[in-house]
């Protein structure tokens, strides 16, 4: 008997060879997911019965609402996550205010001559880094 195709079975006995080529040329594989054009599940729905598709629009109605529900439970967290984090910030703000405000008594008043000289010596150094530079 000779080999045709793909369909070879080297060392086995004559009666197996014609059993295994018997099933390989009966076996009819479905064809992949990725070649499918549609759904997979418009195949099925001329061969289901009227109560199973039914049950089958249910079932998947119900996952669909429960994976909404999920996403909402989700997005609800972050955003009660969110409102803490900026309750937190508000508060150490208001906080950081009042310290600002009690220490501004107590710190030394600078007058404006000497503002004006450290600004204008800081303008200078940087003048003369520029010049450096160039």
């Amino acid at each position: 008997m000779a080999p045709d195709g793909p369909l070879v079975f080297a060392g086995s006995s004559p009666a197996n060879v014609g059993f295994a080529r018997t099933f390989w040329t009966s076996a009819v594989l479905p064809p992949p997911l990725e070649s499918c054009l549609g759904p997979a599940t418009l195949e099925r729905e001329g061969t289901l019965p009227e109560s199973e598709k039914n049950s089958e629009k249910e079932t998947l109605l119900k996952a669909q609402s429960m994976e909404k529900t999920k996403v909402k439970e989700k997005f609800l967290q972050q955003a009660r996550r969110r409102e803490g984090v900026l309750a937190l910030q508000r508060k150490q703000r208001e906080e950081r205010i009042a310290k600002e405000l009690m220490s501004h008594s107590h710190k030394p008043k600078i007058k404006t001559d000497q503002v004006r000289q450290k600004v204008s010596e800081a303008d200078l150094m940087d003048q003369e880094a520029v010049k450096a530079l160039k």
